[in-house]
């Protein structure tokens, strides 16, 4: 029997029927095929009883119902079940909210949610029209009395706004009065929006929906819905809400459910327990106002207990009236048997051809169940999935099938080209075997590309074609690109273009898309006149071109072609085709064997505007046939073509490769203006990593972390690749966004691997993994995290700094780190350099005369002393070089300072900022030294990885921050050189490093962290900038940080400097979709490939540490105390 079952379907089918094992909100509005009823039984039935009550008898009195459980025991999915079941029965209009997002005001936000909620389908099984327009149909079916003829006069006459109006004033008065609403008094200007509905007009649509959101409507948009009265009043919200709930249960007999899920991620703001209160505030005021209204609260266990114990009294007993119910994470055997049978029939019957197994034990063996007794839903479908792909893929570990992912094109070329085990010989043509043009025509066929709306975009898009075509043609084609400014609605471009051959041309090439009507082409024709300086010039457009008439449009068209200019028409799908080439590339293009492949398919040089502005008809590449003088153009076949196969276009000539192809090979296509293939590498990144392993799509590798999953329908896990990591990483994201528990996601993994990490902490709040309050607050969760917290408790080693505090953990300041004499006389400079700088920030040196000579001599004077000092420089020892007459000094700044004046006022600001800032130099403390901060060598415990945290925030203002920071990078890279190393050895957080690398500045910190990033990968010194002011951050070195997180940004400033940073080469419009996203909402931006996604929790909540506890705590991590890890009353 279990054989058969095997062999009745294909084992990646199969094995799809485990997968979607985390509930999103988007499922939430469509029933769940693979629901089990029996789990969380209890719950499904309190529910049930609480809505007959409610529906029939109306005598429910506890219409709060609060679902707690552990992570991953099934909540959303239980609120999925409850919303199916109760629109099935037509029982209740469902609204849904997830309490991520900061708000300030939860009755606004509810209304929101709800109005979103009732716009999705009613019927959870089908599409069907949404709970708004089923709510206006049976409002107007309830009312018997109204009038056929103004029914269908409201749905169907055209009326101008103003008989509209009074259309829906008339209606809407006889509802009110009608006996069915007469002794309910409904709002009547939501019986009015209603009412508008019926119009079935998107316009309106709009502006009704906009008043149901509780806003004001500006007065040309009120025009449209005369009949409504202004929304006023503090408590608008809370009557839209009311008045709904009243209808519903008056035309549909239907209670109003409103739901509050992902509670708990109130624990990302500085007041949770504030802010719950006022959620819940709000929400009593729902059920008081709403006799039918049913309120639900899920959230994680710890986090009601956090919070209960602050809420008031007469919260706490309306919330646990009706008994709190308790979700249990753990499945018995039963309900394992039960959820897996549901998902093989399932699956069954969708792809084996009407086959079931009704009883899953004759598949898996009857014992297996038994192993799944204690798992949680999530873990239960994991384990499931692995023991299935292990028994029916021919003997391949659980982990083997585990890491194949067969829907990601990236991962089938890796397996084709025989990543991990495989056989020992090779053929001789390693990659004659992989079919490009299968993975190309299905990624065409599943992909859509988004047209932009700029036509600086679209020049965009067409800049990158053309650069990518020239690759196609190996060296045959030499390009360079120029942006020309002609106005800022023409975006124009100057093509120099060298052919291997010989041919040389310049070229001016114009984009023109504004429509002929009103004008916008023959403005932009004007311009392109005056623009053409003799040139060879193209004019591109999407749509056609003016016809040949009498009018100015036409003229100016005319113009143009007696100056020798030539029109190029490039319909949509052509551009379409261009961007999907490009996101391709960027997939492949570090791919073995994919260079080879894509010169040969040409998928670029097909295109007439690419054969027209590259001259590839010389290359082999010809135009169209023309008949009678007019270019015959077919439709061409644009597929691509096998790597021995000669190039058939239908419309285009047969062709075989031009001996062009056999000069050099192509280079990497770049994402601007060409370069010269000459130029030095940037150093950050000189290690092409293959595109898959910087997207690491094989997942869950030793050499992986695990950082959350893909926003998309199938919520594939993202992981990093330890060797992307060393190539640095930033998590940007205004306030509440989720990125410290991102960053820390990412940290804390890295230290279970071994790998220290140093935290520079500004706020305090990182120091929390060193406060024994904070773990052990968190003893009451599930027991999976709870283990996985022992595990990082039993492997770290916290070390608390304080420098410039003297009781605390100090850290001793030095102008040069230990062992500079040691390093190349170049790299000596460098940190005399930067030590300089740091300095003149601090004396308030500027560009003038006598402060550059000030600083020349610092320089001079540091550079000296690094070279003599076997041991650190310290301020003391530059200030008794400079009084002294010592002679090699004296001789190295006889021009800049003959008379020795420049020296002696150094002394004297010197001395002065020594006393001012006498925490900072005079505190004594340990010494800054990189292998004392990553615990190594002799800093090492046996079986203990350091985490280092520093909190800067007793060195007072930003100025002594900055200068102390700066000699933490100095210090960084003396270890950098004298450490190299090819695996990650470390990572380095920098909090709020908006403050250390910013946009309009040039602080004490911006060199040497900018060196930094370009020296720490050859040392395996991964960094991490986190800011939450993205637009607050210099990004002249974005090119040096492979992995960008970016999460929900709303400042204008932010999104600007982000598009401006990442549009062009990635596509991610900021302003587009960092807004709205949720908290623990990022998109992932890695060499242009962007994924949205939903970041993992971190084992610790950073939670602000109070200043003397700070202190306390670096002072009981000195030495080999352990007092810091007894987290949890153990050991």
């Amino acid at each position: 029997m279990q054989q058969r079952a095997q062999e009745a379907i294909a084992p990646d089918r199969m094995a799809e029927a485990f997968e979607h094992s985390i509930t999103w909100e988007d499922d939430i509005w469509r029933a769940d095929p693979v629901d089990v009823e029996q789990v969380h039984a209890k719950a499904r039935k309190k529910f049930a009883d609480v809505i007959e009550a409610v529906t029939k008898d109306g005598t429910a009195q506890a219409r709060i119902l609060l679902f707690h459980g552990q992570s991953g025991a099934g909540k959303t999915h239980l609120i999925r079940a409850l919303r199916t079941s109760a629109h099935r029965q037509q029982k209740a209009y469902f609204g849904y909210a997830q309490m991520t997002p900061d708000v300030s005001n939860y009755a606004d936000y509810f209304l929101r949610r709800l109005i979103h909620s009732l716009e999705k389908s009613y019927n959870p099984d089908e599409s069907s029209d949404s709970g708004l327009t089923r709510l206006t149909d049976r409002l107007l079916a309830t009312c018997t009395s109204l009038a056929q003829t103004d029914l269908t006069a409201l749905r169907e006459k055209d009326l101008d706004s103003a008989d509209l109006a009074r259309l829906v004033l008339k209606l809407s008065d006889e509802i009110v009065a009608s006996p069915e609403f007469n002794a309910e008094e409904p709002d009547v200007n939501i019986v009015r929006a209603l009412l508008y509905l019926q119009r079935r007009d998107p316009r309106i649509d709009q502006r009704v929906r906009q008043y149901l959101y509780g806003r004001q409507l500006t007065p040309l948009a009120h025009e449209a819905v005369a009949a409504l009265d202004p929304n006023e009043g503090e408590g608008r919200a809370f009557e839209i809400i009311a008045a709904l709930g009243q209808l519903m249960k008056i035309v549909d007999d239907a209670a109003l459910v409103f739901c509050i899920d992902q509670v708990e991620d109130l624990i990302n703001f500085p007041d949770p327990e504030v802010r719950f209160q006022k959620a819940i505030g709000d929400l009593m005021q729902i059920t008081n106002r709403v006799g039918s209204a049913i309120i639900i609260i899920s959230c994680l266990d710890d986090f009601y207990d956090r919070v209960r114990e602050p809420l008031a009294q007469s919260f706490r007993d309306r919330i646990e009236k009706s008994g709190p119910v308790a979700l249990y994470e753990s499945r018995s055997a039963e309900e394992a048997r039960l959820i897996i049978a549901k998902r093989l029939e399932h699956q069954a019957e969708t792809q084996g051809g009407g086959l079931s197994f009704p009883d899953a034990s004759a598949f898996f063996g009857p014992s297996f169940f038994e192993e799944f007794a204690g798992l949680s839903t999530r873990r239960l479908l994991e384990h499931a999935q692995n023991r299935l792909s292990a028994q029916t893929n021919d003997g391949d570990s659980a982990e083997e099938v585990e890491e194949r992912e067969t829907t990601s094109f990236i991962s089938t070329l890796a397996e084709a080209l025989g990543f991990g085990s495989g056989p020992a010989e090779r053929a001789p043509h390693p990659f004659s075997k992989i079919d490009y043009r299968e993975i190309w025509e299905r990624f065409q066929s599943q992909s859509e590309a988004e047209i932009p709306s700029d036509d600086g975009e679209m020049m965009d898009a067409m800049v990158a074609a053309l650069q990518l075509a020239r690759e196609e043609w190996g060296g045959a084609i030499t390009l360079n690109v120029e942006r020309v400014e002609v106005a800022d609605d023409l975006p124009a471009i100057d093509l120099s273009l060298r052919h291997a051959s010989g041919l040389e041309s310049e070229t001016r090439v114009f984009l023109c898309n504004r429509p002929t009507q009103g004008g916008g082409l023959k403005r932009q024709l004007d311009k392109v006149l005056g623009a053409m300086h003799a040139k060879t010039c193209f004019m591109l457009r999407a749509s056609d071109f003016p016809p040949n008439k009498k009018n100015q449009t036409a003229q100016a068209f005319r113009k143009f072609r007696d100056a020798g200019g030539r029109s190029i028409l490039v319909p949509i799908p052509e551009w379409e085709r261009m961007i999907m080439v490009r996101e391709f590339y960027a997939h492949h293009r570090a791919d073995p064997g994919f260079t080879k492949w894509f010169e040969n398919a040409k998928l670029l040089s097909n295109l007439i505007a690419v054969i027209q502005l590259l001259r590839l008809d010389l290359l082999g590449r010809p135009l169209p046939a023309t008949t009678g003088g007019v270019k015959a153009r077919t439709k061409p076949n644009l597929r691509a073509v096998t790597s021995n196969e000669p190039a058939l276009i239908d419309g285009y000539e047969s062709v075989t490769e031009p001996e062009a192809l056999a000069l050099a090979g192509g280079s990497e296509a770049p994402w601007g203006p060409a370069e010269s293939l000459d130029a030095p590498p940037v150093p950050a990144n000189d290690d092409d990593l293959p595109m898959s392993q910087i997207l690491d799509e094989n997942g869950f590798e030793t050499g992986s972390i695990y950082s959350g999953r893909e926003l998309t329908a199938q919520g594939r896990p993202i992981t990093l690749n330890l060797n992307v990591m060393k190539r640095h990483s930033a998590v940007l994201g205004g306030s509440g966004s989720g990125k410290t528990t991102l960053a820390l996601t990412l940290i804390e993994q890295l230290l279970l691997r071994g790998i220290p990490a140093v935290l520079i902490d500004r706020k305090g709040d990182l120091c929390s993994y060193a406060n024994p309050d904070v773990w052990r607050s968190l003893v009451d969760e599930c027991t999976e995290r709870q283990s996985d917290r022992e595990k990082l408790a039993d492997a770290i080693d916290v070390a608390v700094y304080t420098p410039g505090r003297a009781s605390g953990r100090p850290i001793s300041i030095t102008l040069l780190p230990n062992g500079i004499s040691e390093l190349p006389e170049h790299e000596q400079q460098l940190l005399a350099n930067l030590s300089s700088a740091a300095l003149g920030e601090m004396l308030h040196l500027k560009n003038s005369a006598t402060h550059q000579k000030q600083s020349g001599t610092l320089s001079v004077a540091l550079k000296i002393l690094g070279s003599r000092s076997a041991k650190e420089v310290t301020l003391s020892d530059l200030i008794s070089l400079l009084e002294e007459e010592d002679p090699e000094l004296t001789d190295l700044t006889q021009r800049m300072d003959p008379s020795g004046k420049i020296r002696r006022d150094l002394v004297a600001q010197l001395d002065s900022l020594r006393h001012r800032n006498s925490s900072l130099f005079d505190g004594g403390g340990e010494p800054m030294s990189m292998e004392s901060f990553l615990g190594l060598g002799a800093f090492a415990r046996p079986n203990r990885t350091r985490l280092s945290i520093i909190y800067t925030g007793f060195l007072g203002d930003n100025e002594n921050i900055l200068f102390w920071v700066s000699q933490f990078l100095s210090e960084a890279l003396r270890f950098c050189q004298r450490n190299p190393n090819d695996e990650l050895q470390a990572v380095v957080m920098f909090d709020e490093a908006d403050l250390y690398i910013p946009a309009n500045a040039k602080p004490a910190t911006a060199e040497p962290l900018q060196s930094l990033l370009k020296r720490a990968r050859s040392a395996g010194l991964g960094l991490m900038l986190a800011t939450q002011s993205p637009g607050d951050l210099d990004y002249k070195s974005r090119d040096q940080i492979t992995s960008w997180f970016i999460g929900r940004v709303r400042e204008d400033t932010a999104l600007r400097k982000l598009k401006a940073a990442f549009q062009s080469e990635s596509g991610l419009d900021p302003a587009a979709v960092l807004p709205g996203q949720t908290v623990g909402e990022f998109h992932l931006v890695q060499e242009g490939l962007v994924r949205p996604m939903k970041a993992q929790r971190s084992l610790i909540t950073a939670e602000q540490v109070p200043f003397d506890r700070i202190e306390q705590l670096s002072r009981e991590t000195k030495g080999l105390d352990e007092g810091q890890l007894r987290l949890f009353d153990v050991k």
